[in-house]
């Protein structure tokens, strides 16, 4: 889903910013590493595993179902979505279901009838 229907860079790189500051890293090294990454693994990666880790993680992923501002399509996608038969598509992300929804709609994109997403069954 993002980098390929949707562009969710700027939200994205703008929270793991405020995180690396909270954290005292190097925003420009997380950000490298986070992309196609799940949130709770970059998490780990620079600050490791403990309570403090699941809150910070926990709180990433809340920011990021409301914060859509900046969520747009990518270009062609809304193209590519149109002409595809409704029942011939899926979308796959390792996002999680809800984030999945909030920023295909915040994208103005369609919802295929399948999704495959983190947490989903």
């Amino acid at each position: 889903m993002d980098g390929t229907l949707v562009d969710s860079t700027a939200v994205v790189e703008n929270e793991w910013r405020r995180f690396s500051t909270r954290f005292d890293l190097n925003a420009e090294e997380v950000i490298a590493f986070a992309h196609g990454r799940q949130t709770i693994d970059t998490v780990i990666h620079f600050i490791g595993t403990g309570e403090e880790t699941v809150a910070a993680a926990d709180e990433l992923d809340e920011r990021e179902l409301v914060i859509l501002d900046g969520i747009v399509a990518m270009a062609g996608s809304t193209d590519l979505l149109k002409r595809l038969p409704q029942d011939r598509w899926a979308l796959v992300t390792s996002a999680s279901r809800e984030l999945a929804v909030n920023r295909m709609k915040a994208a103005g994109l369609p919802l295929p009838p399948v999704m495959v997403c983190r947490g989903c069954r």
